[in-house]
Order: structure tokens, then sequence, then C-alpha cells
């Protein structure tokens, strides 16, 4: 049984699925299974991943999926130790990428989570220019001494940037839309509080204008409405903290962006994001 299951959902864009796999073929960690799940809509991921040695585990779905319900339709497969959840845009920054988090978890198994530092590349523009991001001492430290921070503050990062343990029930929420990432933080550390993390860039976030958080505008209530769950989901209203985020940050300009906008209007925008 291989150590890490590398789960990596996709739709059209076998462009971005060869870059990513490139990535894993020159990882120097090779105890690994790769799943692939494909909502995509022709066989040209499929095609693509014939012409690869690496112990890929293929599925084309017979209908897509859709994004959430693909991602955890790759967790579903997953039989390691280890989950390492990709998106098929982002990739391994370095070869020894996944040798250093594994290195992480094995080195303390009482920690259900080791996450990295990230480079942001954006693809759209000339020269691919890129940032790196990292949580500060300071996060990390807050982080330790209460998870439910993330309901405030995701520097975690993106799944790319995660290595988990692997539990059936760990997740993510098909009722989230905008923070699905943040629910799935829930699920793990709600289980196990302990995890460990590096600084590094490890993995390469691929931004550009296709992205499924593209798709959300600043006042999308759907935002509000994935915040609410969440904080009526995990009982945050035990927090102070919490409470007086989501009152400040969701609730209360919500409600006057409500009351500006005629009910009608409103209601027809609920109805066509739901």
């Amino acid at each position: 049984m291989p150590h890490v299951s590398i789960c990596i959902p996709t739709y059209n864009n076998p462009e971005d699925v060869e870059r990513l796999l490139d990535s894993i073929e020159k990882q120097t960690y090779k105890d690994v299974e790769i799943i692939i799940t494909d909502d995509s809509t022709d066989d040209r991921t499929e095609k693509l991943v014939e012409r690869y040695s690496l112990p890929i585990e293929y599925h084309h779905n017979i209908k897509p999926l859709g994004h959430i319900f693909n991602w955890n339709e790759a967790l579903k497969y997953a039989k390691a130790d280890l989950v390492k959840i990709m998106f098929s845009d982002d990739w391994f920054t370095f070869d020894d990428s996944l040798d250093k988090m594994v290195d992480r978890l094995d080195e303390d198994p009482d920690a259900s989570l080791c996450f990295s530092g990230s480079r942001q590349v954006k693809l759209d523009e000339a020269g691919k220019p890129f940032i790196d991001r990292y949580a500060g001492d300071e996060y990390i430290e807050k982080l330790k001494a209460d998870h439910r921070i993330i309901f405030m503050s995701n520097q975690i990062g993106a799944p790319s940037a995660t290595l988990y343990r692997r539990d059936k029930a760990i997740c993510f929420d098909e009722k989230s839309n905008w923070a699905s990432d943040v629910f799935l933080y829930f699920e793990i550390l709600n289980r196990n509080k302990r995890f460990v993390y590096s600084t590094e860039p490890l993995i390469s976030i691929g931004e550009h204008s296709n992205q499924y958080t593209e798709s959300f505008g600043s006042h999308d209530p759907r935002i509000f409405f994935d915040y609410r769950y969440m904080y009526r989901k995990y009982d945050l209203k035990d927090s102070d903290e919490c409470r007086n985020y989501y009152k400040e940050v969701f609730l209360i300009p919500f409600v006057k962006e409500r009351l500006k906008t005629p009910w009608r209007k409103l209601r027809n925008r609920l109805i066509n994001t739901k």
C-alpha cells in the first residue's frame, strides 16, 4: 500500500494536468498512488494520462459532477495513510516538495495536518509573475491556541498546500461554495488540533480568470450563506472573536444590502445563485 494518495480532480484542462503530472514525475518521493477523477467533456485528459508511466488510477465520470462533488470523488478513492489533494491547475514547486511534507508528518505521528507556504503564480500574465505566501509566527501561535481562527483568517492556504492523515469522514462539505477549503480544515482540526507546517513555498498555485472562485462577486450572497452555515455548523457563537467577526463582516453588511435592495431583486439574485 502506498504511503500517499495524490488526488487530482480535473475538468477540460489537459495542459494544466500535464504540468502537474510532470511535477509529480520529478518528485524525489515515490511511494504514492495518483488518483484522477475527470469531469471533462472530451478525452484529451484521458489520452494525456496514457503517456505517463506513473501509478495513476484514472476515472472519467460518466456525467460531470461539478466542482466540490468531483473533489470528493477523488478523495473517495484514496487508500493511502496520507492524502494530498492537488487541484489540477496547481503543481509541486520543487522536486523535494512532497518529501518535505511527508517528513514533517512522519516526524510527528500525533499531527493530523501539514501545510506549507505557497507560490501564487499569475498564469494569465506575461512572464507569469508570482508572490510567495506563508503563515507568520503570530498566526501560527493563534492557530495552535484555537483553530477556530480559520473562520476569520485562512492562512493555511489552498487545499493543494496541505497533506493530512486519511479519514473517510474528512471531505469537502458539498453544501459549501466560497469557503469550501475552510470547511475541510475544520473537519480535520476538529478531530485533531495538532498540525505541522513549513514556510517554504512547496506548492505553486496557478491563478487565472477561469478559476472557480473568480465566479464570485464581492457582494455574492453565496459568500454570506457559506459563512452563516459554517458559523452554525461548528457552533462558532461560543467564541467571542468568531461571533463579533461574523456580525461585523457578514451579518450587518448583508442586512444593509438587503435593506437597500428591493426584495424582489434580491430574491431573484438569491434564486439565481443557488
